[in-house]
């Protein structure tokens, strides 16, 4: 997040728009701020992010921003282990961490993510995890999951969903 935090106030100091781009800055960060002041007394669950399923899904590793998003929002990546943005884990590891909630990344194609949630309830091993017993998931779209504004919002419904009492 800090990257992108660093990066307006520059482009609003080339553009010549310096306390605009500090006031936008300063909005974004006071979103997260107080989610993680709402949930800091809440038992964050783990998190399984799936990007797309596979033979060894694809998924976000610890230097990923949804791996921040998730912490953001009171929560753990159970893929937090793997040491790169994006890499492929496998099913095994995955329900071996038992997630509580998921984040599928909806490419838009087709049902988008109800068709990979739909996958998940069918796996073996999946199957019997608690998110997918319990059919806890949320769909992201491509630019939700990537470094940008939209990820302030994303970490919000994050939070409801891992929350649903926050406001």
């Amino acid at each position: 997040m800090d990257l992108l935090f660093d990066d307006v106030p520059r482009l609003g100091r080339v553009m010549q728009v310096d306390d605009r781009a500090e006031a936008l800055v300063a909005g974004w960060k006071a979103e997260p701020a107080a989610i993680e002041m709402q949930t800091a007394d809440l038992k964050g669950l783990r998190v399984f992010l799936l990007d797309s399923p596979a033979d060894a899904p694809s998924t976000a590793g610890k230097f990923a921003i949804p791996d921040a998003m998730i912490a953001a929002a009171s929560g753990t990546n159970v893929t937090r282990d793997l040491d790169t943005n994006w890499g492929r884990t496998s099913w095994g590891a995955v329900a071996a961490a038992n997630p509580e909630s998921l984040v599928l990344l909806d490419y838009q194609a087709g049902n988008g993510a109800a068709d990979t949630f739909m996958f998940l309830q069918e796996h073996p091993v999946m199957s019997q995890t608690d998110a997918v017993k319990n059919e806890r998931w949320i769909g992201f779209r491509y630019e939700e999951l990537t470094p940008g504004p939209a990820n302030i919002r994303a970490i919000a419904i994050v939070a409801q969903a891992m929350n649903p009492g926050l406001n």
